[in-house]
């Protein structure tokens, strides 16, 4: 493989060598993962009598299993795109994963750090120091745009025909995900978020819909590191690998998610910069895995 694929052709056969080798590792680990986690989601069903999220765990982990081993062309689909779709899922039941875990939470260990490092708080500061509608709109948009971050890029190679490219990508975004949330079960950290209340920055609809999500959606104890920096990286360091005009595209809305991040009040800057450092070594992983499984008779 190399940087520039514009316009380049997939290789007929090639779909049952690296990219099958490359994605059948991707359902490995996730299926790892999730094996390691029912434990503790075990244990959060015993002490509260809901089996609900327990059977849901263990679907998903059903998923995991059986599209690692489907080898037909018909379930090609269903194996490539399965660690992709239990991606919300896994993150959704990490509240679950993460008080069976029973881990006192980190927030006064991280907060030692942030104030090592920047000498102050970002989280209470940015907004403060630069209190526009217009800038926190625009990066809130860009927090807002980390699932299309995520599955447009990966999308546009599987649809190009590039198994190759699509199956790395997959690979580290699972590497990313499974090295973020296994952190998350042991080292807790809620965030400025729960620990401060909201931040100052200036109130618009997109911050509205942000928020509106965090509050629904959003598990406690997933601050540190940011999966979602730590994702976005990953993703916009493949796309300018293999689409570099999407890349840069990716790149700079990544730019803004890890600056409204902290604007927004919802990370230490201590929590971007675990990301950013989690995304380089998810991203150099895979890029290892992959040029040795390419260079595999």
């Amino acid at each position: 493989m190399n940087g520039s694929i514009a316009g380049r052709a997939p290789v007929a056969g090639s779909e049952f060598g690296a990219s099958e080798a490359l994605v059948t590792l991707a359902l490995r680990i996730l299926a790892g993962y999730l094996l390691l986690a029912l434990l503790p989601i075990l244990r959060w069903s015993v002490t509260t009598g809901d089996w609900r999220p327990l059977a849901a765990h263990a679907a998903a982990l059903g998923a995991a299993i059986v599209a690692g081993a489907a080898r037909s062309r018909a379930t090609r689909s269903l194996r490539d795109w399965t660690p992709l779709a239990l991606g919300p899922f896994l993150y959704i039941e990490l509240r679950w994963i993460i008080e069976g875990a029973g881990r006192p939470h980190a927030d006064a260990q991280v907060a030692g750090w942030e104030f090592a490092l920047f000498g102050s708080d970002p989280s209470r500061l940015l907004a403060l120091w630069w209190p526009s509608l217009v800038l926190s709109e625009l990066l809130h948009l860009a927090y807002l745009s980390y699932y299309a971050l995520v599955y447009v890029p990966p999308a546009l190679l599987w649809i190009r025909g590039l198994r190759e490219e699509f199956a790395e990508s997959v690979l580290a975004l699972v590497i990313v995900y499974a090295i973020c949330f296994a952190v998350y079960a042991i080292f807790p950290v809620d965030g400025p978020r729960f620990v401060h209340g909201p931040s100052t920055a200036p109130e618009g609809p997109i911050r509205a819909i942000v928020v509106g999500l965090l509050e629904s959606g959003s598990s406690r104890g997933t601050a540190f590191p940011s999966s979602h920096v730590a994702a976005s990286l990953v993703a916009a360091m493949c796309a300018l690998r293999f689409q570099k005009r999407v890349g840069l595209v990716v790149t700079g809305l990544t730019t803004g998610l890890a600056i409204g991040a902290v604007y927004g009040g919802y990370h230490y800057g201590v929590d971007v910069l675990a990301g950013a450092a989690t995304g380089l070594v998810a991203f150099a992983t895979a890029r290892v895995i992959a040029r040795r499984a390419s260079q595999s008779p």
